[in-house]
């Protein structure tokens, strides 16, 4: 099978998509000819624009144009009340990108890969689409979705299903997630404190340490915003992970101080590249 290329998204193109995503969350619908003329690109561009943006469950595609996606209006829960999938989605969408770019230089075809239900891992599926022989594990019904329209291989954990985080967890999702070994698992952190990494749930992170103990190798995909949070539960230390990806304004001491520099790479967003580890 031909392996197709893992090119990275420009900051052009984080940033054609973020401002498509505000007109549709605006108006609810935008028109293939309007983005044409708002960008000035060409209409097979903005095809390939919405492509990625519908893989990511952010907008459906339509006839002429694309309308917000309700489908995935799942109330879940964060560390700042309650907030739709979507919105959660939403948050941070250049950074969520360019991060997931840096951290698919990772995979290899034929991978086992284990993803958790973060949204910051949800841009990681147009590169995982990429590479022949990709099996994704994940308690993560979005992401479920996601992946399985864009013909990956998915193996769904089982467990409690938690309406608020649109996915598995608990005991018995603990269970299933303690009996596989992955090649990889790349997740999230919402809150990143001192060297440590928190959430608000604690059936959450009961999944997240199991991947973890079960992975050969972990990434964590962190934007800057998740280094200003706190959480009560604790399910991992910085220094658990072989590569930690930040953007550009997370303050440098807040991985200097906890991990060796081969494990962070930092991206700068609005140069589109990235430091750190090579």
């Amino acid at each position: 099978m031909e392996r197709r290329s893992t090119r990275r998204l420009t900051t052009v193109q984080l940033d054609r998509h973020a401002r498509t995503l505000e007109l549709v969350e605006e108006r609810g619908t935008v028109a293939i000819d309007e983005l044409v003329e708002k960008f000035g690109i060409s209409a097979m561009t903005v095809h390939r624009d919405l492509d990625v943006l519908e893989r990511l469950g952010l907008l459906r595609k339509i006839r002429g144009g694309a309308v917000r996606n309700d489908v995935g209006q799942v109330r879940a829960f964060t560390l700042g009340g309650e907030a739709s999938w979507n919105e959660r989605a939403r948050a941070a969408l250049r950074e969520k990108q360019a991060i997931a770019a840096r951290a698919a230089v990772r995979i290899r075809r034929d991978m086992t890969v284990f993803v958790d239900d973060s949204t910051s891992c949800l841009p990681l599926v147009p590169y995982l689409a990429r590479v022949p022989g990709i099996t994704v594990v994940t308690n993560s019904l979005s992401l479920t979705r996601v992946a399985g329209a864009a013909g990956i291989g998915v193996v769904m954990v089982g467990g409690t299903y938690r309406a608020e985080l649109d996915a598995n967890a608990g005991p018995l999702a603990h269970d299933a997630t303690s009996r596989l070994r992955s090649d990889i698992v790349f997740m999230s952190s919402p809150a990143v404190h001192e060297g440590g990494c928190y959430h608000p749930d604690q059936d959450s992170i009961l999944v997240k340490r199991a991947a973890i103990a079960g992975a050969r190798e972990r990434i964590l995909l962190a934007d800057s915003s998740k280094f200003t949070r706190v959480a009560p539960y604790a399910f991992a230390a910085l220094d658990d992970f072989d590569l930690v990806v930040t953007d550009s304004a997370t303050p440098a001491a807040a991985c200097q101080k906890h991990l060796p520099v081969q494990k962070f790479a930092v991206v700068d967003v609005a140069k589109g590249d990235g430091r750190g580890d090579g």
